[in-house]
């Protein structure tokens, strides 16, 4: 081969070889929680004093999700908590956060978070969507960036 063609050939393989590699996965789990989704999200405050007999007691959902934890909380409730986390990009709209439950340091935890409109997500638990079963709405809001 005359050296026109073996730097043609080199070069084609380097091209192969570099494309392949720069590929991304996107199963692909990072450690920590994803920068979109840090900082204080909560859905609308009610009035639950009806569910206990009081005139006016109002709560709320609230969840935080920080560089390496995620907690989610009524506003006076034990709540959810999970530390030591890694995530991944399930969906165009769609991010999985697992992690070890901070509770029960022998069982791992896992949260998602769906976008459902501008600025609004549904949060789940280990599947369930946080908010079934109460009188709070599964619609949650960022509240601040800051977690």
């Amino acid at each position: 081969m005359n050296k026109g063609t073996q730097l043609f050939v080199a070069t084609i393989a380097s091209l192969g070889f570099f494309g392949a590699a720069t590929t991304a996965q996107a199963a692909t789990w990072h450690n920590g929680t994803p920068t979109a989704l840090r900082g204080h999200w909560k859905n609308k405050t009610i009035n639950i004093g009806r569910y206990f007999g009081m005139k006016k007691f109002y709560s709320y959902e609230s969840v935080r999700v920080k560089k390496n934890s995620v907690n989610a909380y009524l506003t006076q409730s034990a709540g959810w908590h999970i530390k030591n986390t890694k995530w991944k990009h399930v969906g165009s709209k769609a991010y999985t956060i697992v992690g070890t439950n901070e509770l029960n340091e022998l069982r791992k935890a896992r949260f998602t978070f769906k976008r459902v409109g501008h600025g609004y997500v549904h949060i789940y638990y280990d599947g369930m969507n946080i908010a079934k079963g109460t009188p709070f709405s599964p619609y949650f809001y960022r509240v601040s960036k800051k977690a």
